[in-house]
């Protein structure tokens, strides 16, 4: 993987970060695109309140998400939800600090190679923590969870007629 200032790469969405619930998927696609968009004016040099602009739309959808699977996390029982939530701050945090250090450095219609290249490459190390520390690492430790309801309950439907699979004994005899 390319690690100089700036280099970029495309985030693909594969079957494999599926956590087997279609909102959180859905959530995840979308913040997948999200961030490859944002990556792209990196590589691009758009205008610094574009870059800013693409970030806070970033954040509020980000933040959308995370109360969506925090409540998911909390109704099926998660037993990490907690920490998981914290880590969910944490993102969240760094995403608002690294807007407003960009915010304080820019002037007027400087694009985004003004920037200083170590700005640049947190945005970029932040997205990589993004998808491999959280997504792979935290995200698909609840799939067995969540692979007990059909893939589309969400707690809203939880009183509906959908029924909860039975987990798979196996047969101690």
């Amino acid at each position: 993987m390319d690690t100089r200032p700036d280099s970029a790469f495309q985030l693909q969405w594969r079957e494999a970060l599926s956590v087997k619930n279609d909102a959180i998927d859905r959530d995840h696609r979308r913040l997948i695109g999200l961030i490859n968009r944002v990556q792209g004016m990196l590589a691009h040099d758009s205008s610094v309140g574009e870059l800013t602009q693409a970030l806070d739309e970033l954040a509020d959808y980000t933040a959308t998400h995370f109360r969506r699977e925090e409540a998911i996390q909390q109704a099926i029982g998660y037993p990490e939800s907690r920490s998981h939530a914290m880590q969910h701050r944490d993102l969240t945090h760094q995403l608002h600090t690294i807007t407003a250090e960009i915010l304080s450095l820019a002037h007027g219609g400087n694009t985004v190679h003004a920037l200083a290249p170590e700005l640049r490459q947190r945005i970029l190390n932040l997205f990589r923590e993004w998808l491999i520390t959280h997504i792979i690492q935290q995200d698909l430790r609840y799939k067995p969870w969540l692979e007990r309801f059909p893939s589309d309950w969400t707690p809203a439907t939880a009183g509906q007629s959908h029924q909860t699979k039975s987990p798979v004994l196996k047969n101690s005899f």
